[in-house]
């Protein structure tokens, strides 16, 4: 990947993540910023947003879940099912975008 290529990405990751922060409810943040906190988790996330945005896949709770998350996040999502929700909805709003 070029020089360019990875300023985009990183780019889109940080709007992504700021989004993902900026619209959480009250509830779920500490949950979020786990999930955040996980460069993998990160990166899982920006490609089913990127697809989402693509109108690829489809966008709901069971494509969450079987994202390929490390298995700390895949215990904190089946803990969490609001963090699956919000998740899924802004997916869903990236699509429309």
């Amino acid at each position: 990947m070029g020089l360019l290529q990875n300023l985009a990405a990183i780019a889109i990751r940080n709007k992504v993540m700021a989004n993902l922060r900026a619209n959480c409810p009250e509830g779920i943040k500490t949950e979020l910023e786990a999930l955040l906190g996980n460069k993998e988790a990160v990166a899982v996330i920006q490609k089913f947003v990127t697809d989402a945005m693509k109108g690829g896949g489809k966008i709901q709770a069971e494509a969450v879940t079987t994202l390929p998350f490390p298995a700390e996040i895949q215990e904190l999502l089946a803990s969490t099912p609001k963090l699956v929700t919000y998740l899924v909805l802004a997916a869903r709003m990236a699509g429309k975008k």
